[in-house]
């Protein structure tokens, strides 16, 4: 995972960013150090950037998860879940979303960086495209390190790029193969 980080920040290195905003977990936490080192900022850490709480799945692998709690895993198959005790994705998409829509409101003409997780950063790309929030899944986020691009001009908000991870082509990287 540092290996990446820095692999991102050595892209970034000569990109106006003017500011960092990052979930304050470690993994992400410790991305946005490395970035913000590079490009000579201090990152903001905001828990609005924080990845959802899956409440009584923390911890646990997807086997356990299937096995403890098998009718809300049934669930996943019609879209995103609620697990017990967590945030919902309605909740995190409202918090993504509110977060985004700040950092558009004190940046606009500026770049910022936002250094997050994938399921938030999946409903803030659900937001801008205009998709309904419960087509949770229609695309993937995989890969730490993965460069969005958002773009907010005259024309509006717009995704100009999504994860893109061409920084990382020198490290080797497992792709998870679709399960049967």
């Amino acid at each position: 995972g540092r290996e990446q980080a820095q692999a991102l920040a050595r892209r970034l290195a000569a990109w106006p960013i003017r500011a960092i905003y990052a979930s304050d977990l470690q993994r992400a936490a410790e991305t946005a150090v490395t970035l913000a080192e590079t490009v000579g900022l201090s990152p903001q850490f905001d828990p609005e950037w924080r990845e959802r709480d899956v409440g009584e799945f923390s911890g646990l692998t997807g086997d356990e998860t299937r096995q403890r709690y098998p009718e809300v895993w049934q669930g996943m198959k019609r879209g995103a879940i609620n697990p017990p005790n967590g945030e919902t994705h309605d909740r995190l998409a409202e918090r993504a979303i509110a977060a985004f829509r700040r950092t558009l409101a004190r940046h606009e003409g500026e770049m910022a960086a936002i250094v997050s997780h994938g399921g938030t950063l999946a409903a803030v790309v659900t937001h801008v495209l205009g998709l309904p929030m419960n087509s949770y899944g229609r695309f993937s986020l995989r890969g730490n390190t993965g460069l969005s691009i958002v773009v907010q001009d005259d024309r509006g908000v717009y995704l100009l790029l999504l994860n893109d991870t061409s920084h990382l082509s020198h490290i080797p990287v497992s792709i998870p193969q679709p399960s049967g």
